[in-house]
């Protein structure tokens, strides 16, 4: 059963990390009317060491973050910078993703976010990788209806990059921090 939602919960990040863009020109629903964005033509440049990323979290610090994003759902990790993330709410179920460039080693990102997810009350669930790629699963269970959330990682020219991607019910989003 583990395996199976393990599996679940990654194709429905896959899906919604489908849908990522950095594109602030594209239409969001779930905006409110004041809420404008910029595209971002910045690269992701580290700038500061793995060492001296701290697990703490950091205002988003680019327009790569969609309006409306549940960021105390899905912090960015200190150091971090955000690439693209995605955000989609139909009053019944919330999904939300964000990419993310950072000098941190892999071990570090999973362990702020693990430390977070279980904080909300959100279960690990076994295996710290899926083949060689760092990542972790978490669910939560609450009445009938189960949470997921997704943290996977790769390492590119010298720097993580990771996605956190979760489907949540809309009062977990809320609430979370």
């Amino acid at each position: 059963m583990k395996k199976f939602l393990a599996v679940a919960c990654s194709a429905a990040i896959l899906a919604a990390v489908a849908g990522c863009s950095s594109d602030a020109t594209s239409p969001d629903t779930t905006a409110s009317p004041d809420t404008t964005a910029s595209p971002s033509t910045s690269a992701a440049s580290p700038s500061s060491s793995a060492a001296e990323a701290s697990p703490t979290t950091s205002p988003s610090p680019t327009s790569a973050i969609a309006p409306g994003f549940p960021e105390a759902l899905i912090p960015v990790f200190a150091g971090s910078e955000p690439t693209a993330s995605s955000y989609e709410s139909d009053g019944k179920l919330v999904t939300a993703s964000m990419t993310a460039s950072s000098p941190a080693a892999p071990e570090e990102i999973l362990a702020f976010y693990t430390a977070h997810f279980e904080k909300l009350g959100f279960t690990a669930l076994e295996g710290d990788a899926v083949d060689s790629t760092p990542a972790k699963d978490f669910a939560r269970t609450t009445d009938s209806e189960t949470e997921t959330v997704n943290v996977s990682v790769v390492t590119r020219n010298g720097s993580s990059v990771y996605t956190v991607g979760a489907n949540v019910l809309p009062a977990t989003a809320e609430t979370a921090g």
